[in-house]
């Protein structure tokens, strides 16, 4: 059986593996005074930055109660969702964090019934909200023994511990050692404070920036991404990114990506069994075999594994054995892995574009339209096979 936590990665993976997706790099235009931005490009391309959105990230503006809580509950991911309802929360998906956050006492509310989003949080404040959350994640001893800040005793005594503990692991330092408690806590160092918890090596990869570099240098070598794409792959596995070659590489290629990209060392060759233009023909094969032998209801999605070299397809119910066989003759046995959505937890499927009428199931009340996250050449092929099967 697939663990729950493997198939919601599977679908998130419909929108890693559509193409050459790079992670979205920050679109913030206020930028410039900071001295690094990195902090705040890795959480947007982590997805953390919900509450800043738009075009200004306004870096100087003390943080509210309510990005706190956004924010938190973005960097959390594993927070279980809980049913309260707080009377001035903006939107259901700001509810969605508030809710989640004071339910684990990380960020609480107020006995009224409200949260307070738009009140401003101070450095002490953030500190011990960021401790809470340690906390919760179950927080090591730091051995890491400092100087007291110069002006500890202004801290309140009940965030005295978060604010020391969070000094000697090195996450809210200052070089004039003043922690400056009830200072408001701005966008720009909120995201930095965060950024370090998570990526505490500070050896930031810009997926960004490295893809658009090979992209260029594979470009001037084969004439085009499609052109490259008949003969290898590229993806990204962690920090590394991995260039899959059926063959041999183009002869002045690696000197070319030695020249032009500045992360040359997170770049990873490797020789594989099937091109980018491969895996569109075998996810083809895969649905057209499925639909023809079991229905265009039991298809749900497919995805390449560029890492394991495989398909993954999702069908509503287990395939007959039969299918399965066909499967196996007609692309190869092990290229295909099945998963049967009804025996894991799913996600929920983000909302159908504007105008667009979802098939329902009327004995489940289940949408049965095929996911607008899917890529285009499966969705291609799932419109050809209904097609198909309709006539």
């Amino acid at each position: 059986m697939m663990k729950p936590k493997k198939l919601a990665a599977l679908f998130v993976a419909f929108t890693l593996f559509s193409g050459v997706t790079a992670l979205a790099e920050a679109p913030y235009t206020d930028l410039g005074g900071l001295k690094s931005r990195a902090a705040i490009d890795y959480l947007y391309d982590n997805q953390c930055l919900d509450f800043a959105a738009g075009k200004t990230f306004a870096p100087q503006q003390v943080l509210t109660r309510g990005d706190l809580a956004q924010l938190i509950y973005s960097v959390a991911l594993k927070l279980p969702e809980s049913p309260l309802v707080f009377s001035d929360a903006p939107t259901p998906k700001a509810n969605d964090a508030m809710a989640a956050v004071a339910a684990q006492g990380i960020l609480k509310g107020y006995e009224d019934g409200s949260f307070h989003p738009d009140e401003p949080v101070t450095r002490e404040e953030f500190a011990a909200v960021l401790y809470r959350y340690l906390k919760y994640c179950g927080l090591e001893e730091i051995e890491n023994h400092q100087l007291p800040y110069g002006d500890i005793a202004d801290v309140a005594p009940e965030n005295r511990t978060a604010v020391e503990y969070l000094q000697r692991k090195d996450l809210m330092t200052t070089t004039d050692n003043l922690f400056r408690p009830r200072e408001g806590m701005t966008r720009a160092a909120a995201a930095e404070t965060i950024y370090h918890m998570m990526h505490s090596d500070a050896d930031y990869v810009s997926h960004v920036d490295v893809e658009s570099q090979v992209i260029r240098a594979l470009n001037a070598e084969y004439g085009s991404m499609p052109a490259f794409f008949q003969q290898g792959t590229l993806y990204w596995d962690g920090d590394k990114l991995v260039l899959g070659f059926r063959g041999s590489p183009r002869m002045f290629l690696k000197q070319r990506l030695k020249k032009d990209v500045s992360r040359y060392d997170v770049l990873v060759f490797r020789h594989v069994r099937f091109a980018r233009a491969d895996y569109d023909q075998l996810m083809t094969r895969a649905i057209n075999c499925i639909v023809s032998e079991e229905g265009v209801q039991n298809y749900v999605g497919s995805v390449p594994d560029y890492k394991n070299e495989t398909i993954d397809v999702i069908v509503r119910r287990p395939l007959a054995d039969t299918t399965v066989q066909k499967l196996n003759e007609r692309i190869g046995k092990g290229v295909v892995r099945i998963h049967d959505v009804r025996t894991a937890a799913m996600r929920p499927q983000p909302a159908s574009p504007a105008g667009e009428t979802k098939k329902v199931d009327t004995d489940t009340n289940k949408d049965l339209s095929h996911s607008p996250l899917y890529d285009e050449a499966t969705n291609a092929a799932v419109n050809s096979v209904i097609r198909d099967a309709m006539k």
